[in-house]
């Protein structure tokens, strides 16, 4: 354990005698719910929220009761990371209805991150060191065989593995990650090529096609969503018609 995790406050709360402990409603410490709490923190607000002082306190404890559980916060970071990859359901992959499976996948992987959006964004400073286990390895597997069993060779399986992996996280710290938060008025920047507020102030530029394009329907994280989904089926697609014709 680290000298900083030691300066920490583990004054435990005092109480009356008779009186019921305050935490006691709270979620009993275990590995797994310090696991839970601890992505809930680095999820909603960053790697760098996550205190051993702020996560005890989700328990009605101090920080001293959690070292009963973990070694420090690296190995708390490193076990929410991990269960944020166990999470990963495990899917069946059709290569014959594809367009289907690629939406069920990219959809359940974007509820994921939308729930933790920023496990995504892991500062230089972590050192985290993860096991996804043998279920994330399955997952793997069955991507890769699910994309060369539509035709593709390994290099492009990979290609579009890695594509999925980029189209996910970006849209869940682009979209997501502030369409949920911030108010609809104060957004438009993520949906419009710019904002109305930036032409209203500069009435002097002369932009009639980006003043056009405004009039269009306002879109929603999900409208976007669809929106992405749909060019990646038709990347998949130009990518299947490329491929040479089978003898």
């Amino acid at each position: 354990m680290s000298d900083v995790d030691r300066t920490e406050d583990d004054t435990p709360v005092k109480r009356g005698r008779g009186r019921p402990r305050k935490d006691a409603s709270q979620v009993p410490i275990t590995k797994e719910a310090i696991a839970s709490e601890a992505l809930k923190i680095i999820g909603s607000e960053g790697f760098t929220a996550l205190t051993m002082n702020g996560l005890a306190g989700r328990f009605g404890a101090t920080s001293r009761a959690l070292y009963n559980y973990v070694s420090d916060r690296q190995e708390v970071v490193n076990m929410a990371v991990e269960l944020f990859i166990r999470s990963t359901p495990l899917l069946e992959f059709d290569p014959v209805n594809w367009r289907d499976t690629v939406r069920k996948f990219y959809r359940v992987s974007r509820a994921l991150y939308r729930t933790y959006p920023l496990v995504a964004v892991v500062p230089i400073s972590e050192r985290v060191e993860v096991d996804g286990g043998p279920r994330y390895i399955e997952m793997m597997e069955r991507l890769l065989r699910f994309y060369t069993d539509m035709g593709f060779e390994m290099p492009q399986a990979l290609t579009l593995i890695r594509a999925f992996s980029r189209d996910i996280m970006s849209f869940a710290l682009q979209a997501d990650y502030f369409l949920d938060r911030v108010p609809e008025g104060r957004n438009d920047y993520i949906s419009r090529v710019v904002p109305q507020a930036w032409l209203e102030r500069y009435p002097e530029a002369e932009a009639p096609l980006v003043r056009e394009s405004l009039k269009q329907p306002r879109m929603d994280s999900d409208d976007l969503f669809e929106e992405l989904l749909q060019l990646r089926i038709l990347s998949i697609q130009g990518m299947l018609d490329a491929l040479p014709a089978a003898d």
